[in-house]
């Protein structure tokens, strides 16, 4: 839990051997725990920060103006966002707002904490719980917590010392971690370094996943532009494949079940798709699951091959989550519930024992690993606070740690994820995906090579005729023309990290391209040009995976690229455009969104605009676009006035980079009537829609539009190549 904005001072103290009681609940702030006659419950951190703030004035009331600047901190957010957080509060303490037994409402004023507050000191086991009763499902995450014995209040010490017992529980987090046996550092890294390759088709592989006796590799095996596909089995020591299955739609995830006698894989379907069963040597299917609750490609089975675990997404307005099945029969059950704004639930695996379920949460690249447990009440915790583009994990074994394809240190690669620090290490295999480990420590992963280029074509007939731009083998992506036409500004990782180059435009020829001469250790990206051209403002994210990375706004000398640090602006930073009068609109990270600040250009004074929370936003002129999370369409205002519109346009979180606003329209990724991908033009004036056939692939920010109108700058990906790595079991 991190430290609250009411944290004490250094000379606030209490003892290690004090907790707090509060009404019915013996209150636990180092687990998020509430201990009540029906058992645990479980809160989500910033409800005990709401819970705790409340109980500092025990009795009094407190305003929701107090409430939101003490628990919410720097994040503006509204009354509703309040509301929600007491109503879910009281739900877990079973509280009723008519008859409140612990959360009274001041109407016009804000809450007050009716139930008696006092201190508990700790026991070894408290009575209803046998020792050895706690769950292993979260010991690695969570560090060992006091249980607690009743004993009588002592009254008005409460709202003094109260700050004093969120400090002890803090430094006893922090001592349990530095008594932990950190584990050696494991010889990951010269293993990987020794992988060979083990399947190298023309064709991709993908999605391999080891057999129960660690002999074979199943995985799935198509071209890279078309849906036909095969479900493949390959012997590791003689290399010999058998085709199991082979369709006309796409496949992916093949996992053996534990009696290896049956596989599980996704496919898609004329109307929709499934999860099916399939028998190896009797050549029959059992559809597990339909489409009805929108399973994701990527799902985990259980070791023992009776659980299901995938990622749905049951309603269209919120984030996926994970459901369970039993594979015998009945209905999913719901594993984790993230709310709009969390992002979605992906990528699930089971740990060798079943146990715990590791996963991914976020939004692009704000992906951070959690640890769920397998059984209910299914309760998840981050497991560590580093985000970044993710691709897949292995569980080393039932305490990890883990091995994560993640670009956590600017690029996509394989580390190791310690569960105990929350810490991570680089292990090497630039450009893996989706590692699988076998019981005798061999190792399977995708190698995956990608690369995209910008492409100028023509505004009026796009694609029509191009021109490629600064190629190269890696990826280049988030272009956007200079005021005057003639040069480019994006982002690539072509010599490295992500960095920021500025390539020259003579008409339709391209000339020298530089990269901006910025210090190592950071990744660079969203690159805007100031009004005059002079000045390039971007986004710096540091390669530091053992604490959440800082994302600072900068400002750039396009002529010499000297920058300077915008700290005042601080430190989670998502984008940063400048304006006609000097002034700067900065998208200020919220969770999983944008709360978008207006400064002046000293950068010191900020206004939040009264606008909610964003996923995407683009500013030209005096016109304003963004795009809300979870929701289809987009939003248009008058900066000056902040009066708004909507624009009935198909953007959404599928496309939410994939967009940009011209002079007098918005081009996006959209869809043809036919279903295929196109670049969709929205008039802003008569309301016209038009699609093109040269639609933007690829990932990140993928289209540019130049102020006149007449250009564009189309990112474009190259069909991927994509083979599997093995690494050898380690010698005896």
């Amino acid at each position: 839990m991190k430290s609250p904005p009411f944290a004490p001072s250094e000379n606030d103290s209490l003892a290690d051997d004090t907790t707090l009681r509060i009404g019915g609940f013996v209150v636990r702030a180092d687990s998020n725990e509430l201990e009540g006659p029906a058992g645990v419950v479980r809160l989500r951190p910033l409800l005990m920060q709401v819970l705790l703030r409340l109980a500092m004035e025990p009795g009094g009331a407190v305003t929701r103006e107090q409430l939101i600047n003490d628990v919410w901190s720097r994040k503006i957010v509204n009354d509703e966002v309040l509301s929600r957080a007491i109503a879910e509060l009281r739900t877990a303490l079973g509280d009723d707002s008519r008859e409140p037994r612990y959360i009274e409402t001041l109407p016009k004023v804000g809450y007050r904490l009716v139930a008696a507050v006092s201190r508990e000191s700790v026991s070894a086991v408290p009575p209803h719980e046998p020792a050895g009763a706690r769950s292993a499902q979260t010991r690695d995450i969570s560090p060992p917590r006091p249980d607690v014995t009743r004993t009588a209040p002592s009254g008005k010490w409460i709202a003094l010392t109260l700050v004093g017992v969120i400090a002890a529980v803090l430094i006893g987090v922090a001592l349990t971690y530095d008594r932990k046996s950190i584990p050696a550092p494991s010889d990951w890294t010269a293993r990987i370094n020794a992988a060979a390759p083990f399947a190298s088709d023309p064709a991709l592989e993908l999605g391999p996943r080891f057999s129960p006796d660690g002999r074979q590799v199943i995985y799935v095996r198509r071209a890279a532009t078309a849906r036909q596909s095969e479900i493949v089995i390959q012997d590791i020591v003689s290399g010999a494949r058998t085709v199991a299955l082979a369709t006309a739609e796409a496949m992916s995830s093949p996992v053996f079940f534990a009696d290896a006698a049956r596989i599980a894989f996704w496919k898609q379907t004329s109307d929709g798709c499934e999860i099916v069963e399939y028998h190896l040597t009797e050549k029959t299917a059992k559809r597990l699951l339909d489409c009805v609750l929108r399973p994701q490609p990527r799902f985990d089975l259980s070791p023992d091959g009776k659980r299901l675990v995938f990622a749905a997404r049951p309603r269209a307005d919120y984030p996926s989550r994970l459901m369970m099945l039993d594979v015998a029969g009945g209905e999913p059950v719901t594993v984790t519930e993230p709310q709009p704004g969390d992002g979605a639930d992906s990528i699930p695996r089971f740990s060798p024992d079943g146990s715990r379920i590791a996963f991914f949460r976020g939004s692009e690249s704000h992906d951070r690993i959690w640890i769920a447990s397998a059984t209910a009440p299914f309760a998840a915790k981050p497991a560590t606070s580093i985000e970044g583009l993710s691709y897949g994990l292995a569980w080393t074994g039932p305490d990890g740690p883990l091995l994560v394809a993640a670009d956590w240190h600017g690029f996509r690669a394989l580390n190791e994820l310690n569960l105990q620090t929350g810490e991570s290490k680089l292990l090497g295999a630039r450009g893996a995906r989706y590692p699988d480990l076998a019981r005798d420590g061999q190792l399977v992963f995708e190698n995956a090579s990608y690369r995209a280029d910008l492409r100028l074509t023509d505004a009026d007939a796009p694609g029509k005729r191009e021109q490629l731009l600064w190629p190269s083998t890696r990826y280049t992506n988030q272009a956007e023309f200079s005021p005057d036409g003639k040069r480019v500004v994006f982002a690539s990782n072509r010599d490295g990290s992500e960095g920021i180059f500025v390539g020259e435009l003579n008409g339709d020829v391209a000339g020298a391209a530089r990269r901006m001469p910025l210090p190592e250790g950071f990744r660079y990206i969203r690159p805007h040009w100031s009004p005059d051209g002079s000045t390039i403002f971007a986004v710096r994210i540091a390669l530091s995976a053992s604490r959440p990375s800082q994302q600072q706004a900068i400002r750039i000398d396009a002529a010499s690229g000297k920058h300077e640090v915008m700290t005042s602006l601080g430190n989670a930073i998502n984008a940063v455009f400048p304006l006609s009068n000097g002034d700067l609109l900065i998208g200020e990270i919220s969770e999983y969104a944008m709360r978008l600040i207006r400064y002046d250009s000293s950068g010191r004074q900020g206004t939040r605009l009264a606008l909610p929370l964003v996923a995407e936003f683009t500013v030209r002129g005096n016109t304003l676009v963004y795009t809300l999370p979870q929701l289809t369409g987009a939003t248009r205002c008058e900066l000056d006035t902040l009066r708004c519109s909507p624009i009935p346009v198909a953007l959404n979180d599928s496309n939410r980079f994939d967009w940009a606003l011209g002079r007098d329209a918005i081009w996006y990724r959209g869809v043809n009537t036919d279903g295929k991908r196109a670049l969709a033009r929205y008039d802003l004036t008569t309301g016209k829609l038009e699609n093109f056939d040269y639609a933007p692939t690829g990932a990140g920010s993928s289209i540019a539009a130049s102020a006149d109108g007449k250009r564009l700058i189309v990112m474009r990906e190259e069909p991927p190549v994509i083979d599997l790595m093995l690494v050898r079991k380690p010698l005896p």
